[in-house]
């Protein structure tokens, strides 16, 4: 996964904060990304759906 986001041109990247988040916003910050950790509390109001990875995600940009 990290050598994905080491090949992108720096961007901002979003992430619901959990255990291991703290962990990848600071790998993920080494090849020049910006990293927005965002409480699960203000996701929740964003997801319209059942709760899967897709709908996470968006939930995601929408709260950026």
């Amino acid at each position: 996964m990290y050598f994905v986001f080491a090949t992108l041109e720096p961007c901002v990247i979003g992430m619901e904060a959990c255990g291991s988040s703290h962990y990848w916003g600071r790998e993920l910050t080494k090849p020049g990304h910006t990293v927005r950790l965002i409480a699960p509390q203000s996701v929740r109001p964003y997801i319209s759906s059942n709760k899967t990875d897709a709908a996470d995600a968006e939930a995601i940009c929408e709260a950026i």
